[in-house]
């Protein structure tokens, strides 16, 4: 195989990408990420809604040691939850990972956790997770690769009653230019996606989505269960800088500009449009900084 299999989360990634990735709507956001000498990772984020200027962050710490193939992640956000994982990858099999992360709110004494495990190999990927609670959600996915064809499966089962909640089955195409993926969930819902790497310049995209009767939450998404039909692309005017462009069928536009100012320092500037009402819709627009050193 050209690459090694994805996990189901990473199907259909790089058509999705087109549709969220640098799109900031309605608020400011910063980043910030930094490696100290020790070898801590520390990436800071923080948002500041437009609408009702709420402001919000998270503080994270990530170490790892090399030699026992652990990596330490610690968290904090401005809800004051605490987040915490271990997570030790390939040492007691190549390919194996295993993982426990929890998090905790001192205010309320509200508290949760998960174990996690995965396992790969050049052709297949399986995760699973399962809640540390008194009501565990045992999660599983396994995604099966052949050349250029992927295959994929996910359940979500309900341990304490015994009962199959969710399931979704994905079906893909890839090669070193274009990605084609689709993918049905309970049957009331489905998703189909082409990325196409027109050239060294030009990236481009095209999604289709089909809610079920209630609606969704994606960006977009009408009520009722409507499809949504999404056209978008990516051009690198050089190598520092970008313009991203999409719309849908609901007729709203969305337009970006990404521009690396010095080494470790990227700005961006995004926009959706209503142009159903041009003059008084509902246009959001957003601003967002990267750090790094």
């Amino acid at each position: 195989m050209a690459a090694k299999t994805p996990t189901y989360p990473d199907l259909g990634k790089l058509a999705r990408d087109l549709f969220k990735r640098g799109y900031h709507p309605g608020i400011w956001q910063i980043d910030c990420k930094t490696l100290t000498n020790s070898g801590i990772e520390f990436f800071t984020t923080g948002f500041a809604s437009q609408d009702n200027s709420k402001v919000s962050g998270s503080l994270q710490s990530k170490y790892k040691i090399e030699d026992h193939g652990l990596t330490l992640t610690e968290r904090w956000n401005t809800d004051n939850w605490l987040f915490g994982e271990i997570m030790q990858r390939d040492k007691l099999a190549q390919g194996l990972m295993l993982a426990v992360e929890a998090k905790f709110q001192p205010g309320s004494n509200e508290a949760d956790g998960k174990f996690k495990m995965g396992y790969a190999q050049d052709n297949f990927n399986f995760l699973a997770d399962i809640g540390l609670n008194s009501e565990p959600i045992l999660n599983c996915s396994l995604v099966v690769g052949h050349k250029e064809f992927l295959g994929g499966v996910g359940t979500e089962f309900d341990v304490g009653n015994t009962e199959l909640k969710g399931w979704k089955v994905a079906l893909g195409w890839t090669n070193e230019t274009a990605t084609l993926h689709g993918e049905l969930k309970n049957g009331d819902t489905w998703l189909a996606s082409l990325f196409y790497k027109a050239s060294e310049k030009i990236d481009a995209g095209v999604e289709v989505t089909k809610g079920a009767g209630g609606g969704g939450e994606a960006e977009g998404e009408q009520q009722g269960g409507d499809m949504v039909v999404n056209l978008g692309m990516i051009y690198h005017l050089e190598e520092d800088a970008l313009i991203r462009a999409k719309v849908n069928n609901l007729v709203e536009l969305g337009l970006g500009y990404e521009q690396k100012l010095r080494e470790g320092i990227t700005a961006s500037i995004s926009a959706v449009l209503d142009c159903n009402n041009f003059k008084d819709g509902n246009h959001r627009f957003g601003v967002g900084i990267a750090l790094q050193c």
